[in-house]
């Protein structure tokens, strides 16, 4: 059986989510120790609680990494390609993320544990995409005068499907994810190009 000292943090942190994810909430410490070979006391000898270890691998990151993403500012490419990227990056946090937190609920763990310290990561959330909108429209790629709005219901948009297909576990929609990540893309696209650029509608004579 391996040492402890062999076995870093991230590792453990890993497999208790991936045990936790496979087998339910409830899954026995030992299982997870197996898995990296060591001993269950261990683990809590390594992080003093078992709720301590569920909430170190399970709870929600306090910057998302999509977020850097957003901070970089937009570039000169199509507003879909950009778009589509950021809508993709933010569509797998979500994907992992849900999982987990919805794990440390069904533990018992209390809402004020789960996001203790992390409140405002909703507000530097929408800041953040806010701030890449407003740089997208100096760069005249967009144009809107609620930058905050916007980057409100896209986050929405993307967070309450996420959150809807897992709880729900079954397809409500005929659209695939893939295609409604496309959907969202072109509905903003059109919604945000500039004025110059948008296609005119089909107007019918009288």
């Amino acid at each position: 059986m391996a040492r402890p000292r062999l076995i870093t943090d991230e590792q453990i942190l890993t497999t208790m989510r991936s045990s936790v994810l496979e087998r339910g909430a409830g899954v026995s410490l030992d299982v997870v120790a197996e898995r990296l070979g060591v001993t269950a006391p261990a683990l809590l000898k390594r992080f003093g609680s078992r709720l301590e270890l569920m909430l170190k691998a399970l709870q929600p990151p306090d910057a998302p990494p999509w977020m850097e993403e957003f901070d970089r500012g937009p570039d000169q490419r199509p507003l879909e390609v950009q778009l589509s990227e950021h809508f993709d990056r933010i569509w797998t946090f979500f994907e992992k993320i849900i999982p987990c937190v919805s794990a440390l609920r069904e533990s018992g763990v209390p809402h004020e544990k789960i996001f203790e310290g992390k409140r405002n990561a909703p507000v530097h959330a929408i800041r953040a995409i806010s701030k890449w909108l407003e740089k997208a429209q100096a760069a005249g790629l967009i144009e809107t005068s609620a930058p905050e709005s916007v980057a409100t219901a896209i986050l929405g948009a993307l967070q309450t499907r996420a959150f809807t297909s897992h709880v729900a576990k079954v397809q409500y929609s005929t659209r695939s994810n893939r295609e409604y990540l496309d959907d969202l893309v072109q509905l903003f696209s059109r919604a945000l190009a500039p004025k110059a650029k948008r296609r005119p509608r089909n107007l019918k004579l009288a």
